[in-house]
C-alpha cells in the first residue's frame, strides 16, 4: 500500500512538473509573464513601503554594500578598458562640442556659480592669496618691461643701459614689482570690481569663448585630456572613494539618505512608488519579455528549471500527509 502511494505522489509530481514547463513553452510564457506582472501590480496597490521593508533593513544593507564590501581589484581594470572605449568612441567623430553641451547649459551653470556665496567668496580669498598677486604682478611687469623694449629706440636703451648701474635696476625693478603688487591688490579688492555690471560683463566674456570653443570637434579635446589623464583622475577618484566610505561623516550621511527617503515614501503603497520613479506597466512588461523568454528557454534546455522545480516539490510529495491524502479513496 504504501509503494502504491509514493507511486502515484511520483507520478502526480511529474504531471505538475510537466504543467508548469508546458505554461513557460515559448508559445506561452509571454502571456504567463504578462499575468503575473499584473497579479504582483494589483497586490502592490494594497501593500506600502514601509509594510514590506524597514528603514533599518535598508540601512544595514546600504552600510554593507557602501561601507563594508571591499570591491574586487577588477573593478579599476574594468573602468579603465571602459573609459578607453568611451574615450576612443567619443573623440574620433566630427560632431561639435556644442552638439554634446549646449549653450543653455553653460549658461545656465555660468550663472548660478556667480550666483552662490561660495563663488563670490572664492573671488574675495583670490585677491587676498599672495601667490595670485605675485602672479599678476610679475605679469603685468614683463609685458611693462617688453613694450618698453621694443618701444624705446636702441640708442634710448643703450644709453640708459651705459648711464643705469645695474644695481640700481636691479633696485628699481624690486620697487615696481612691490608697487604693482599694492596695486593688484587694491583692484581686487574693490568692491567695485565685482559689482553686478562687472558680473554681466565677465558673464559675456565667457559666453563668447564658449560659443567658439562649441564649434570646435570633439576629436580636438585630445590636445587638452587624453584617455590616460581620464583613467589617473578616475584613479583618484577612487583611492578618495575607498577612504572616504569608510568615515563616521560618509556613514551618517547614508543614514541620513536612507531616514530622508523613509520619510517621504514609507506611507505610499508599491504601485505608487513605481510610479513615483517613472515606471509604467509598459515599461516594466517590456523588460520581463526581452529578458524573460531566453532565461527560460536557457533554463529549460539545460534541464535546470525541471531539477529545480524536484528540488522545491519533492519533499512535499514524500511527506506522510501528502501520501495519506493520495491514499484517500
Amino acid at each position: 500500500m504504501m509503494a502504491n502511494k509514493q507511486d502515484k505522489a511520483d507520478r502526480l509530481l511529474d504531471a505538475l512538473i510537466a504543467h508548469v514547463q508546458e505554461t513557460l513553452d515559448p508559445e506561452r510564457v509571454d502571456a504567463w509573464l504578462e499575468g503575473e506582472l499584473d497579479f504582483l501590480l494589483a497586490w502592490a496597490e494594497q501593500l506600502t513601503l514601509g509594510q514590506v521593508v524597514s528603514a533599518e533593513q535598508v540601512r544595514v544593507t546600504a552600510r554593507k554594500y557602501a561601507i563594508e564590501v571591499e570591491l574586487g581589484g577588477g573593478i579599476p581594470e574594468l573602468v579603465g578598458e571602459m573609459v578607453e572605449r568611451f574615450y576612443d568612441h567619443g573623440i574620433l567623430t566630427r560632431r561639435r562640442v556644442g552638439e554634446v553641451v549646449d549653450e543653455a547649459t553653460v549658461v545656465a551653470l555660468m550663472d548660478k556659480l556667480l550666483e552662490i556665496p561660495l563663488s563670490r567668496q572664492g573671488i574675495g580669498w583670490l585677491s587676498r592669496n599672495p601667490v595670485l598677486l605675485a602672479v599678476l604682478a610679475g605679469g603685468t611687469q614683463l609685458g611693462l618691461k617688453t613694450w618698453l623694449h621694443q618701444g624705446l629706440p636702441a640708442p634710448v636703451r643703450a644709453l640708459i643701459d651705459r648711464r643705469l648701474p645695474p644695481r640700481w635696476r636691479a633696485g628699481l625693478e624690486l620697487r615696481l614689482q612691490d608697487w604693482l603688487q599694492e596695486r593688484m591688490a587694491a583692484l581686487l579688492a574693490d568692491p567695485w570690481l565685482y559689482s553686478d555690471d562687472n558680473l554681466e560683463a565677465l558673464r559675456e566674456l565667457v559666453l563668447v569663448a564658449w560659443q567658439e570653443f562649441a564649434e570646435r570637434p570633439l576629436e580636438d579635446l585630445r590636445e587638452l585630456v587624453d584617455s590616460e589623464d581620464i583613467q589617473e583622475l578616475f584613479v583618484i577618484g577612487y583611492d578618495f572613494w575607498r577612504d572616504f566610505r569608510h568615515s563616521d561623516y560618509f556613514a551618517a550621511l547614508l543614514d541620513a539618505g536612507v531616514d530622508a527617503f523613509f520619510d517621504k515614501y514609507s506611507e505610499l503603497t508599491l504601485r505608487e512608488l513605481i510610479d513615483e520613479v517613472g515606471l509604467t506597466r509598459e515599461h516594466l512588461l517590456d523588460d520581463a519579455l526581452r529578458f524573460g523568454p531566453p532565461a527560460v528557454r536557457i533554463l529549460k534546455e539545460r534541464g535546470i528549471l525541471e531539477d529545480w522545480l524536484r528540488r522545491q516539490l519533492e519533499p512535499f510529495f514524500a511527506k506522510p500527509e501528502t501520501l495519506a491524502i493520495i491514499g484517500e479513496e
